[in-house]
Order: structure tokens, then sequence, then C-alpha cells
């Protein structure tokens, strides 16, 4: 998505050669007119597949996903992290965050998934570790995964092999092939150098 990439390269803060900070317009603060057009981006992107839902994880995929819910017309469940099991009517699996280095549960309510098929929508696509505990977690609702929808990708990490293990479509925004903390240079896959 050609917009997502110009605000990627004139916004985002490269912090090292596999970090990068959007807070100033994703998951700090939120620019809502790009939301929208990520929303609707989505919604195009999966507009042939037969869903009931979108799922996200909290919290930074909730705005590109609020965005892609009202754009498709179908609603939106928001996965928690938890730090403990919860009761029987929830349905959890552990997780990983690479990020802030911890482990957690993804929590949701069972009614919320089961027998729902849903597309995962995410801010970003590293490790895969989200993709792979949504996945348990969907799978563990009875539920079935028919898509994910990942706003930005870092094609050089392992999480673009791991999405693909699910076989089902992928469609991602802008997928990065390096970054450059010194000079702040992103670039994108397919992008002429």
């Amino acid at each position: 998505m050609e917009l997502l990439e110009e605000r990627l390269k004139r916004d985002a803060k490269v912090i090292s050669s596999d970090k990068l900070d959007v807070s100033l317009f994703l998951n700090g603060q939120v620019d809502a007119l790009l939301m929208s057009e990520i929303g609707k981006d989505f919604a195009k992107a999966f507009h042939t597949i037969d869903f009931d839902a979108f799922v996200t994880v909290e919290t930074s995929g909730i705005a590109p996903a609020v965005f892609a819910s009202y754009a498709s017309n179908k609603p939106l469940v928001i996965i928690k992290k938890e730090d403990s099991i919860k009761a029987d009517e929830f349905v959890q699996v552990e997780g990983y965050s690479f990020t802030k280095n911890s482990s957690y549960y993804l929590t949701c309510k069972k009614q919320f998934l089961e027998g729902k098929r849903v597309i995962l929508i995410d801010d970003f696509l590293a490790n895969g570790s989200v993709v792979e505990a949504v996945g348990k977690l969907v799978n563990k609702a009875n539920s079935e995964l028919v898509g994910v929808g990942i706003c930005i990708a870092k094609g050089f990490q392992k999480g673009l092999k791991i999405v693909e293990s699910f076989n089902v479509p992928l469609y991602i925004q802008a997928t990065i092939e390096s970054m450059d903390p010194d000079t702040q240079d992103i670039q994108f896959v397919g992008e002429v150098k």
C-alpha cells in the first residue's frame, strides 16, 4: 500500500535494524485518516472471502482492525493479553512477546469466536508469534482462521514463513526488506534501490 509506505518513510523512526517506531501515526498517536484508508484497503483485499468477523490482539492492532471492520461491515473481536487463566467461559493460549520479552495468555470469551470464520488483522508481523498464538486460540475455540491481514511485515524475519504455514490468504500492506538506524532508510520489498 503506497500510502502506508510513504508514511513509514516520512514519519517512522528506525530504532535498530529490526526495530521500528510508528508511534506518530499507528500505535501511540493514531492518524484516523490513514487508518480509514488502511481499513478500506483490508476490506477490498478480503471482500471475496466468506467470513464472520475480524479478530485482533490488543492494543496496537485495534486501530487498523476497527477501520477494516467498519469498511467491511463485519464485527471485530478483540483478543486480550492476560497474566492468568480465566474461567471456563474463556478460551486461552499462552503467547510470548519478543518486544517485551515476556509471556502472557491470549484470552477471549468463547462465545465471540465459537463456530466463526475469522480474519486476523495486526499492525506488525515480525517473528510470527502473535499469528501463531491466535491460530491456536481460534482452533481451540472451534473456529477457523480464514485470512491474515498485516499492516507492516518485516520481510527479513521469520514471521512470513509461519503465516504461510497456515495456508490461508495473507495480505500485507507494506513489507520491509531492510532498515538502517544510521541513515533512517527503510527499503521495501520490490522497491528499486
